[in-house]
């Protein structure tokens, strides 16, 4: 099987804010809203990424599902977003029935709804069981890209990750990554100036 790691990162061109899709924005120019940012971190994520439409995707750590959605309705891909909170599923489901144009008290566990050409449904679990999990009936599945934007820095054991990626991984299949990756060599001044702020540790 080969697939492809896609990184992006770049500190002048990424800041960090919440929304829909509580991810880093991809700023262009001065005058993009957070929103419009967001959606270009997707959009620049599907051009490296030469994700074909119409794909199947597994969306790691897929937080309220704005991501989920923005490949499935502009992208018409089929996605199924898992993140390990019950609350956030909760949201994502009501998000996207209000998207699919249905009441928001529609019942819904975890059935596949459509938006656009494709759909998106969503699963409260935890992405270290994700391998085995869509490798047991009644949920075996393979998809063509295993996407993860700003997750896999809160994942304890990445090694399990990327073989759990592998694993479901089609024949060719893509893994976009998107998050923060600390230099081994930074300078003690580099650390306090870039990465405290971050990890929410004051600076000495």
């Amino acid at each position: 099987m080969v697939a492809h790691l896609l990184i992006i990162y770049s500190s002048h061109e990424l800041k960090f804010d919440r929304g829909e899709h509580i991810h880093h924005g991809y700023f262009l120019t001065p005058s993009d809203t957070k929103e419009r940012a967001q959606v270009q971190l997707i959009e620049l994520l599907l051009e490296k990424s030469g994700l074909p439409a119409g794909s199947s995707v597994l969306d790691v750590g897929c937080g309220i599902g704005g991501t989920s959605r923005h490949l499935a309705k502009v992208h018409g891909c089929n996605v199924v977003g898992v993140t390990i909170s019950g609350r956030q599923v909760e949201i994502a489901r009501k998000l996207t029935l209000e998207a699919a144009g249905e009441k928001a008290d529609t019942p819904d566990a975890g059935t596949p709804r459509k938006l656009g050409d494709g759909s998106v449904r969503f699963i409260e679990l935890d992405a270290e069981k994700m391998g085995e999990f869509f490798n047991a009936e009644p949920n075996v599945a393979k998809f063509d890209c295993v996407w993860i934007s700003e997750a896999m820095s809160h994942l304890p054991n990445k090694e399990l990750f990327f073989k759990n990626a592998a694993l479901l991984l089609t024949p060719g299949g893509k893994l976009v990554v998107a998050d923060w990756f600390k230099d081994e060599n930074l300078t003690e001044a580099q650390f306090k100036a870039d990465i405290s702020p971050i990890e929410g540790r004051p600076s000495k």
